[in-house]
């Protein structure tokens, strides 16, 4: 497993700037909760929130503001998906937000394609003529 660490922080190292956050006592236990809670790790909760209030505040997003491309859009990934869509990035010579935007373009087409043909894409059951699942 140390390649698959190895790899990680070799890549957050070439990729993300690090900043040391200090809270009163007991308030990283609740921001965890809060963050858990909501389906999402603390560090992707404190970003999605610096990404919100930058936007409410009329800053834009904060890549934007830096002249960089926009990461997945501050959308939370297990981490076992972010490191498939590192990995995959990787192979094909992209950033990570580019090949995220290419494979959602990517399964939307094939989902559009499975509902012309009358197939719910994430089941594979038939639709009726109404775009229901047929109930047989």
């Amino acid at each position: 497993m140390a390649g698959k660490a190895e790899y990680k922080n070799q890549w957050q190292k070439e990729n993300c700037d690090r900043v040391n956050l200090t809270l009163p006592k007991g308030r990283k236990a609740e921001l965890q909760a809060y963050a858990a809670a909501a389906g999402e790790s603390l560090n992707g909760f404190i970003g999605r929130a610096i990404n919100e209030a930058m936007a409410r505040d009329g800053a834009g997003e904060p890549q934007e503001a830096a002249g960089a491309a926009a990461v997945a859009g501050g959308i939370s990934l297990p981490p076992d998906a972010l490191e498939a869509a590192q990995q995959a990035a990787e192979r094909t010579g992209e950033a990570v937000g580019e090949f995220l935007a290419r494979a959602v373009e990517t399964q939307a087409k094939r989902d559009g394609n499975s509902l012309k043909l009358g197939i719910n894409p994430v089941t594979g059951d038939k639709l009726d003529s109404k775009g229901g699942a047929d109930h047989e």
